[in-house]
């Protein structure tokens, strides 16, 4: 994968970690704090959040193919560092949580991980197929430049 995949792939995992985290934080406070009115601010927390999530993902990376179980290992950890980053950040802005809200939390920053490799792989699914589909072309166009 070259320097602009890379990069590609990063703003486009951001964003829709931007946009999970933010519906996250607003289903989680219209059930659990209705009443909480939210300054301005409040709105560069689910950027911040997904910057530092990106951030987090450097451990996935390898410079070599990783197998299956390193590929697993490393998406753990991933999923761990953020929800330590989620709950930390939010205990030192002051926030503690019941457990039950915490426990919800916790899924809730799980089901966004899961979403944001989902649609990612659905990007790339969609790309490989279309990258076969032209090498088919291209493969039936040589085949008939070699009958002539």
């Amino acid at each position: 994968m070259n320097q602009k995949s890379k990069l590609s792939e990063i703003i486009v995992s951001f964003c829709i970690s931007t946009t999970c985290i933010i519906l996250l934080q607003g289903i989680m406070g219209m059930l659990f704090f209705p009443d909480e009115l939210l300054p301005y601010d409040a709105f560069f927390t689910a950027p911040v959040f997904g910057a530092l999530s990106e951030l987090f993902g450097l451990v996935t990376w390898s410079k070599r193919e990783l197998s299956v179980k390193e590929v697993i290992v490393r998406r753990l950890i991933h999923l761990l560092l953020i929800e330590g980053m989620v709950f930390g950040l939010n205990y030192l802005a002051g926030n503690i949580f019941t457990p039950m809200v915490s426990v919800i939390l916790a899924v809730g920053v799980a089901v966004v991980f899961v979403t944001v490799y989902f649609v990612l792989w659905l990007l790339d699914r969609k790309s490989a197929k279309l990258f076969n589909q032209q090498l088919k072309q291209f493969q039936e166009m040589e085949k008939k430049k070699e009958m002539w």
